[in-house]
């Protein structure tokens, strides 16, 4: 019986190349599988989950929402006890001196023409304050927004001040003023500049915070361990 002439034929290389294409589809299955087995057991540990827990938001609960609510109430007391003793521009010279680069105020603060004395031991109380609260709850958000709210606030003081513009904007420009001119800063503007304030400054000090409290409390937990491992072998 001879074979029908109308069957199509198949080609031997489809055939290896569609089990070269279901192999590497199974050994890719099969690497996740091993992935997935490898880290499902720490993932979803509890122990894991609360120190991520405790790392974000804190180890009281009561502790970090009251540092939450607390920010804006520091901010909104900030503000206007800057306004009404020092002033904005009397902090902005602290802070910047005679510089107005990152660089020219860390060289600054070497040879004296960068941030002032008091500038100074205002960003190490604020560092220190973090640390202090980093150290007890833990919690890098309400660490944060506790070092966020009176930077913010000091933002807050620069409302109403009559400054002068030297690069106009193209909104300056729309309304026909295209040199310098002075002009009073108004609710956009303070609240732009106490936003930039917040993040530029109050992040980084707060981060530095809240590292310095989680390696203070590390070392403290370290020695106290050590300490009862020793008193007991020696009993």
């Amino acid at each position: 019986m001879s074979p029908d002439r109308n069957e199509p034929t198949v080609n031997p290389s489809e055939g290896t190349a569609f089990e070269h294409a279901v192999a590497a589809v199974k050994h890719v299955i099969a690497a996740i599988a091993v992935l997935y087995a490898s880290f499902r057991d720490p993932v979803t540990s509890r122990s894991f989950l609360e120190r991520v827990w405790y790392g974000v938001v804190g180890r009281r609960r009561r502790t970090s929402i009251k540092a939450i609510l607390s920010a804006p109430a520091l901010a909104v007391v900030t503000g206007p006890l800057v306004a009404t003793t020092v002033g904005y521009s009397q902090i902005e010279r602290w802070v910047l001196g005679s510089t107005y680069s990152l660089r020219q105020l860390v060289l600054g603060t070497l040879n004296g023409t960068g941030a002032n004395a008091i500038a100074l031991v205002g960003i190490g109380m604020l560092v220190a304050f973090a640390a202090a609260f980093a150290a007890r709850n833990s919690g890098l958000v309400p660490t944060l927004l506790l070092v966020m709210g009176p930077v913010f606030g000091i933002g807050l003081a620069r409302y109403g001040m009559f400054v002068e513009h030297f690069s106009p904007s193209k909104v300056h420009r729309w309304f026909g003023i295209t040199d310098m001119h002075f002009a009073t800063v108004g609710p956009v503007e303070t609240l732009g500049t106490s936003l930039f304030l917040a993040f530029v400054w109050g992040i980084p000090l707060g981060v530095i915070g809240f590292v310095l409290g989680t390696l203070g409390r590390r070392v403290n937990g370290l020695l106290g361990r050590r300490v009862d491992s020793t008193g007991v072998s020696g009993t």
